[in-house]
């Protein structure tokens, strides 16, 4: 590998840590499509080193969200459950299905993200009633420094959302994406919790998620040092920059970026598994 592309892979990773951070996706989502899109590394190599990027960028950009008070700690916790058992055996699978597998299935979840905050007509948090039932104690509430306002709600669906987060946890297994991209829009649209604080919680979970996956990836060899120091190194430097801009835009703009940048890379992985290129080869 020349130093073009070691320069390449930081540069992407920089991208993705970004993005990755701003809408609580841990990178991965964008990381694996422009390594394997663009730089023509390996499906199996690119997920590896996603994953142990998520946790890094988890790490990172988490501790900004977390001081933004965005996060739902008990949230997470219980959501954690379910979502790390799913990453083992998702990893599992992705070490022995094929790279147009990976391709397909990640295009295709990924257009499912963009397609889900799409049809989401109420982009404002929903109001908190009064007489709002809190039977887990999930209670949480922030201060949105772009609208200055307090925001308060409490999870719904909770039952449902430990399930479908389990499923999140197998597709972050096996693409190593951290499992973001189900996660937020799981959160904000089946369990009502504003888009901030789905992807502050997202942020806050998605490198315990990332860890399992790596873990399996680490002992099948599937580790390049080549592609993981440099991604690593770019993930540092735009985690921390996403999170601080998370805090000043407006909800709409966050879920528009969301939707863009996700369509995109979807459709373009979709393509490629059916023998469509993009990119370097």
């Amino acid at each position: 590998m020349d130093i073009w592309n070691i320069v390449g892979i930081g540069v992407a990773a920089v991208f993705a840590a970004t993005f990755g951070s701003m809408l609580g996706l841990g990178g991965g989502v964008f990381l694996v499509p422009l390594l394997t899109l663009f730089l023509g590394v390996d499906p199996h190599i690119a997920v590896g080193a996603s994953a142990v990027c998520v946790v890094t960028n988890s790490v990172v950009g988490s501790t900004v969200h977390l001081r933004s008070g965005f996060p739902n700690i008990r949230l997470s916790m219980l959501l954690q459950v379910t979502t790390a058992i799913g990453a083992i055996a998702g990893a599992l699978v992705a070490l022995r299905v094929s790279a147009n597998a990976i391709n397909l299935v990640l295009g295709l979840v990924l257009l499912y993200s963009a397609a889900s905050m799409l049809r989401q007509r109420r982009l404002e948090p929903v109001p908190l009633r009064p007489d709002e039932p809190d039977p887990h104690g999930l209670h949480g509430s922030y201060r949105d420094p772009a609208s200055r306002r307090t925001i308060e709600y409490v999870p719904r669906n909770v039952g449902v959302g430990m399930g479908m987060s389990g499923g999140a946890g197998v597709l972050s297994g096996m693409l190593g994406i951290g499992g973001g991209a189900i996660q937020v829009p799981l959160m904000n649209l089946l369990m009502k919790v504003p888009v901030k604080a789905a992807a502050g919680t997202s942020a806050f979970m998605v490198g315990m998620t990332a860890v399992a996956t790596a873990a399996v990836f680490y002992a099948d060899g599937q580790i390049d040092p080549q592609v993981v120091i440099p991604a690593m190194i770019g993930v540092f430097l735009g985690s921390q920059a996403g999170s601080q801009v998370t805090r000043r835009v407006q909800t709409h703009r966050l879920v528009l970026v969301f939707v863009i940048v996700i369509a995109y890379l979807g459709i373009s992985m979709v393509l490629k598994a059916f023998g469509i290129s993009f990119g370097r080869d």
